[in-house]
């Protein structure tokens, strides 16, 4: 990589492209994608793409950027479910294979107070 002498600073020009609105946008991601890692404990990430062309081919010194943040943020695993498939394409809970049982609940009696007996 060649060395270019008086060139500003990247993190400089982060804090110019849209006024300072870019690093506020980047910061926020960050932050963002930092919290869902270390709550998932899975990969994520920030990503900066900065586009670049000439504003107009009258004016060579001039050119447009623009940036395009995006971010991956990872999501927890989600619960799974098992159903049972008909030959129609239905999808039941119970398997349609399986008889049921007619279960009831039986309350219990209720309790009487003990009786004390005379000494």
């Amino acid at each position: 990589m060649s060395e270019t002498k008086n060139t500003t600073p990247f993190s400089q020009q982060l804090a110019y492209i849209n006024k300072g609105t870019l690093d506020a946008e980047l910061t926020e991601a960050l932050a963002e994608v930092t919290k869902a890692v270390m709550e998932t404990n899975k990969e994520g990430a920030v990503t900066l793409t900065v586009k670049l062309k000439p504003l107009n081919k009258r004016n060579e010194n001039m050119i447009k950027l623009t940036p395009t943040v995006s971010t991956k943020i990872p999501e927890l695993d989600r619960a799974e479910t098992i159903m049972f498939s008909t030959a129609d394409g239905d999808l039941l809970r119970d398997d349609p294979d399986q008889h049921s049982l007619d279960l009831k609940v039986i309350e219990p009696a209720p309790q009487t107070a003990p009786i004390k007996l005379a000494q």
